[in-house]
């Protein structure tokens, strides 16, 4: 299959495009004016059931819903496109809610590395063993874009992604000898497999001179956004080669399979696309969040668990979406996320490893709503700090009352950063 991408104009020119109801259409015109829009023929073709698309959870994964803005945002835009107003004059408007649905990110300075007192741009260290690196061309864009995605902001947005990547692949060289504690570089992006293998070398080799770095990992949607990228895409081949080459250093390749649903896994291009993949020596793990309206039932989890597992993949972490988006999100309740997570363990038989959920990633800290738990006979949510740039943070717990419509943790960077 050749790659064919779809945006918010060419996607219209579908036959696909037609198989919307009004409210679908209306949705779709309103809110492609505020986020971006991406989708490819394979999405269209082999994952959204177009019979069934209130129900679709492929269809919300991918195309946007209006629960990501205010219900009276989005009214006052329905009114709008309803009478006829440009976008010209709408631009105003538009651009006030992209600024309240602007993530809201609470970085901390602990984690931006360092020279000569200069942050280092493009590296992010979160944890004391693995720094996150974002060079300039695996910012860019990903095979197709997921409805939910916080990194929205940097689609397309040349001055988010000149102040936040490295162009010269040996940018984290320096550093990471400096600091041998660090065992693991993540790529992570929108998607860094996205790139042609030689573009992605380019920016692998350097850090294969840093002895101390054992585990290279790139976080990725391609797996199930666009699975001919390790079957039949021109370029597959030289792919799988760059795994081998990893691994033939002795270095741990770690594939992060970002997925949501079930249905991601159910088909044969997939599935040869894994056995391609572990051929290599590669070990595929798989995270994502639990998400409202598409993943957000014990029977989803346990379908995706039992496929991951039955294809030989590891199931890592269930994540829990922040409130990075104060204005709207996919969120679900708390009581709600630890009930999936615990139930769904219950079923899935083979794990061969513990994996971890629900799970906050907040860009400071990882934490886990551990169990809920009773004293002084009120109920409390248990949170633990699985890692943290704060070494001494690691392992603590933090009780908060339990409240079973809460879809808030509170501020868990002021919660698990050491008090000064």
């Amino acid at each position: 299959m050749k790659y064919i991408s779809y945006n918010n104009h060419s996607f219209k020119k579908t036959k696909y495009y037609d198989r919307l109801s009004q409210t679908q259409k209306d949705d779709f015109e309103i809110l492609s004016k505020i986020f971006y829009f991406k989708t490819n023929n394979y999405v269209l073709e082999q994952l959204i059931d177009w019979d069934n698309l209130e129900n679709d959870p492929m269809f919300r994964l991918n195309f946007l819903h209006k629960n990501v803005i205010s219900a009276k945002d989005y009214e006052q835009l329905l009114m709008f496109y309803k009478a006829g107003v440009t976008i010209k004059d709408l631009h105003p408007f538009i651009e006030m809610i992209r600024k309240k649905t602007t993530p809201q990110i609470p970085y901390d300075e602990k984690c931006f590395p360092k020279k000569g007192g200069e942050r280092i741009q493009g590296l992010y260290r979160s944890f004391n063993n693995v720094i996150s690196l974002f060079p300039d061309p695996m910012l860019k864009t990903c095979h197709a874009y997921c409805s939910y995605c916080f990194r929205w902001i940097a689609f397309n947005n040349t001055e988010v992604q000149d102040y936040t990547t490295y162009k010269d692949p040996r940018t984290p060289v320096d550093y990471l000898k400096e600091n041998p504690e660090i065992t693991e570089t993540l790529f992570t992006g929108a998607d860094p497999l996205t790139l042609n293998a030689d573009k992605i070398k380019q920016y692998v080799d350097p850090l294969l001179e840093v002895d101390s770095v054992k585990t290279i990992r790139f976080n990725t949607k391609a797996l199930t956004w666009w699975p001919f990228r390790f079957t039949t895409d021109k370029d597959a081949e030289n792919v799988l080669e760059l795994f081998r080459y990893i691994v033939s250093t002795g270095r741990n390749l770690t594939f992060c399979a970002h997925l949501t649903h079930v249905r991601e896994l159910q088909n044969d291009h997939v599935i040869e696309a894994v056995k391609k993949i572990q051929a290599t020596g590669a070990k595929i793990i798989c995270q994502g969040p639990v998400v409202e309206g598409i993943n957000d039932t014990v029977e989803d989890w346990v379908g995706l668990w039992s496929q991951e597992v039955a294809l030989g993949m590891q199931p890592y972490y269930m994540f829990v979406e922040l409130n990075h988006n104060h204005e709207a999100s996919f969120r679900i309740p708390l009581a709600k996320a630890v009930h999936i997570f615990q139930e769904a363990e219950k079923q899935v038989k083979g794990l061969q490893q513990p994996f971890n959920g629900p799970v906050f990633m907040n860009d400071v800290h990882c934490v886990s709503i551990d169990e809920v738990t009773t004293e002084d006979n009120a109920k409390h949510f248990a949170l633990k700090c699985l890692a943290s740039p704060y070494t001494e943070s690691e392992g603590k717990i933090e009780l908060i009352p339990y409240d079973e419509h809460t879809r808030s943790a509170g501020d868990l960077v002021a919660m698990f950063s050491p008090q000064e």
